[in-house]
């Protein structure tokens, strides 16, 4: 096992990690929470870049990284839509992990209708956009879930403002979630177009007629190989 699939294994590993210290309760838990999501999102752009850069990318990779981006961006959208005071209140927060849900189960249905078609659908700008703007909203997020865990500051105009921002971030986010699901298919419908279409299919009497030729191939083959044989046998008489 390569570097960059070192990383991105210890990625998911982060995750469990992340809930337990996000969910107990002691002071600073949820600092420490934000800290190893923090590097976890670090790590998604790091083992890429090493990658693609000493040309590491091997297929175990392109398992793992999938799997662990989306594992990554659920686990802290869940943490702040769950709980008695949820960061993101209901139901935005489930409008928001449904949009989210939809689009990546959208793009994983193209990327695999483009691989039996030997067809690769790489991310493109908009996803690229999205996803910076997905991970700095959860940190966001969880940066606030932090913060009310101080009295001090979750009570003082500071957090209602600073709170306010957040939402404006989540819709944001929303959006560009929403757009590069639908820039993805717009861009990628034509995996879908059936390639023997334009396949002029034959007509029964098309048919007939090439099993006509096609005896009288062989007929005329079988003639001749007769005829080949009893001239061998005058000349062998």
């Amino acid at each position: 096992m390569n570097l960059p699939n070192k990383i991105t294994l210890i990625r998911i590993i982060l995750m469990p990690i992340f809930i337990a210290l996000f969910l107990v309760s002691f002071p600073g838990s949820k600092f420490v929470a934000l800290g190893i999501f923090v590097l976890a999102a670090v790590s998604d752009c790091l083992d890429g870049y090493i990658a693609r850069k000493y040309n590491l990318v091997t297929d175990l990779g392109k398992f793992l990284d999938p799997i662990a981006d989306k594992l990554l961006a659920t686990t802290g959208l869940v943490m702040l839509i769950t709980g008695a005071n949820p960061i993101i209140p209901m139901p935005y927060g489930i409008v928001v992990m449904f949009i989210m849900i939809l689009r990546d189960y959208e793009v994983t249905g193209l990327r695999q209708v483009g691989q039996l078609k030997g067809r690769i659908i790489a991310a493109d700008k908009v996803a690229k956009i999205k996803a910076n703007f997905l991970y700095s909203t959860l940190v966001y997020g969880l940066l606030i879930s932090a913060l009310r865990d101080i009295e001090v500051v979750n009570n003082s105009e500071f957090m209602k403002y600073f709170t306010l921002v957040f939402y404006v971030f989540v819709g944001i986010t929303t959006c560009l979630i929403a757009l590069s699901g639908i820039v993805y298919l717009a861009n990628n419908f034509s995996v879908f177009k059936d390639d023997k279409k334009d396949a002029k299919p034959q007509t029964p009497v098309e048919t007939t007629e090439a099993t006509i030729v096609e005896s009288d191939k062989n007929v005329t083959k079988t003639k001749a190989t007769k005829t080949a044989s009893k001239t061998k046998e005058k000349i062998l008489k």
